[in-house]
């Protein structure tokens, strides 16, 4: 792995570029921890919300600087060298941050595993980057899941040790307490620390419409998401910048690891996600305002609407998302700012997309807007003008390359491309100057006619139906082309049959070879830690590939 990674280095000449530009630097977080901690040692970095313990956790700079030392002076006695991948399937809490920082302290590059990621998956990631090190705990998801890791194990010839939060004896792991969190402060470990340019963290795609992909990042790549500007307003000083997507998400890397450091402001992250708590926490931090994926926020502006608290007056919020639906962006309006904006990103490169404050909110519906400062974005000729193709995009926050979880084979690095990255996106021009999402290219029906059939919008309105909750639409292969099978959630116990959301589509006015063939109906959708749906899952399920997951946390899923 030492090698992919030197073999992802960006070429000399964009390195300057960006270095010219002030997207990239020669310092790093490591550089700005150790700022912090000397100018403002007793300001807050991390105010950490532990449902267990019903309180918050808060470290100021100085105490982060200090843990920081110690776990990484504790990784170099535990014989973690520069370049080896430390992995750690943790909730959000401060040690996971911790722990990240000293990696990077002690020149190791991290993988954070998120809590949904079952024995299969974790196998796959831990094999193809020879983890050396693997932290956990037993709380998330529980004991059985530590004791499947530790079954594991023997198989990694790479990993050397597993370190538990928890009953480490049990399995026969170290204990972190005593080997990292707990121990006395020791000397720092030998070197200087990460280079801005070396690869630091390998993140995993979210797998929704395929294979899930590993993502490298430098500390140099990482940095633009954090330095760009929010599509939100900034928080007010003293205001911490409440981060709701998980640590182990590139969105959470960025903003409850870096942003904390680069700008000095506070985060403020939960360890287990319920909208009422989040409510609460944003009435008594005052906190700015929330970024998050549509399923989070919907999930907020329904407890609102259910029992009101008391946020702050949010100029506005903004959703992580190809295109809310309308009724979202209304009820948003309605119950927690009275703007939403709209952003799209990726783990590859970060936020790159997003409509703006100037707009009216309803445009965040109908448009993902403008590229951000410092993104160049390309489309592929459409056969057209109103016709959807694919994107490519270039920037300072693009990953240093990709490889495939499970062979460890490169995929894709910028040095091949001038930092080109194919997104797998469809997008076409919204009728405003700006960019309207069509869908994934994954995700592309043919039908029998060999033309492209608009997923999206016939998504949106077999959801209009009155007896579904929710509906997507899926390809299955047939003799001539991909055939499209509605999935539907029954908004009750009466499920709408095929003839009927065929007529429902007609009436609807909409073109006939849109039409679904077929239609099944799920209790729910197999989802990501994001509220995505994981349509290659139900993919799958519908060739007889596989079954569908019992719920979310089947480890059993792809």
């Amino acid at each position: 792995m030492p090698e992919l990674f030197e073999a992802m280095r960006p070429l000399p000449a964009t390195a300057a570029r960006y270095r010219e530009q002030g997207w990239w630097r020669d310092t790093t977080v490591l550089d700005d921890l150790r700022d912090a901690a000397a100018q403002a040692p007793g300001q807050r970095a991390v105010i950490n919300w532990r449902a267990e313990k019903d309180r918050a956790v808060t470290l100021t700079f100085g105490e982060l600087a200090a843990q920081v030392s110690r776990f990484a002076a504790a990784l170099d006695e535990l014989g973690v060298r520069p370049g080896e991948v430390v992995a750690f399937q943790l909730p959000d809490w401060w040690e996971a941050a911790v722990l990240t920082l000293a990696c990077w302290r002690a020149g190791a590059v991290t993988m954070p595993l998120s809590s949904r990621f079952g024995r299969r998956e974790a196998e796959r990631m831990l094999a193809s980057t020879g983890a050396v090190l693997l932290v956990t705990t037993d709380r998330h998801p529980g004991p059985d899941h530590v004791e499947a890791l530790a079954e594991i194990a023997g198989g990694l010839p790479a990993l050397r040790h597993r370190a538990v939060i928890g009953d480490a004896s049990a399995t026969g792991a170290l204990d972190f307490g005593a080997c990292l969190r707990d121990t006395p402060a020791r000397a720092t470990p030998r070197g200087t620390g990460l280079g801005p340019d070396e690869a630091a963290t390998v993140l995993f795609t979210s797998g929704t419409t395929g294979g899930a992909t590993a993502v490298v990042h430098s500390l140099n790549t990482l940095y633009p998401g954090v330095r760009r500007p929010l599509p939100i307003p900034p928080p007010l000083p003293g205001q911490p910048f409440p981060v709701l997507t998980p640590l182990s998400h590139g969105v959470g890397l960025r903003n409850g690891v870096l942003r904390p450091l680069v700008h000095r402001e506070t985060a403020l992250y939960c360890d287990a996600w319920d909208a009422g708590r989040w409510l609460d926490l944003f009435g008594t931090y005052r906190t700015g305002s929330p970024l998050a994926p549509p399923a989070m926020l919907e999930a907020l502006a329904t407890e609102q609407s259910r029992r009101p608290r008391n946020p702050p007056a949010w100029e506005a919020v903004a959703t992580m998302a190809a295109s809310p639906s309308p009724e979202l962006v209304g009820l948003l309006c309605r119950t927690l700012s009275g703007h939403v904006v709209n952003a799209l990103g990726s783990t590859e490169s970060g936020g790159s997309i997003a409509t703006r404050l100037t707009d009216p909110p309803e445009r965040a519906a109908r448009s993902v807007g403008h590229p951000m400062p410092g993104i160049e974005l390309r489309r592929e000729p459409a056969t057209g003008p109103d016709q959807a193709s694919p994107v490519e995009l270039r920037s300072a926050s693009t990953c240093l390359g990709t490889f495939d979880r499970d062979s460890g084979r490169l995929l894709w690095r910028a040095a091949d491309t001038d930092g080109w990255f194919p997104t797998g996106d469809l997008m076409r021009p919204d009728g405003e100057g700006g960019l309207a999402y069509a869908g994934r290219a994954a995700d592309r029906i043919s039908g029998t006619t060999q033309l492209m059939i608009p997923v999206l919008d016939v998504e949106a309105e077999l959801r209009a139906h009155p007896a579904v909750a929710d509906a997507v639409l899926v390809g299955y292969p047939a003799e001539h082309g991909d055939l499209p099978c509605a999935v539907v959630v029954p908004a009750g116990e009466r499920a709408p049959g095929l003839a009927e959301l065929r007529t429902w589509l007609a009436g609807r006015g909409m073109t006939d070879w849109y039409w679904p063939t077929r239609v099944e109906t799920v209790p729910r959708f197999p989802r990501n830690e994001l509220g995505k749906v994981r349509k290659n899952v139900l993919r799958a399920w519908l060739t007889g590939a596989r079954p569908l997951p019992a719920t979310d946390d089947d480890p059993t899923r792809a």
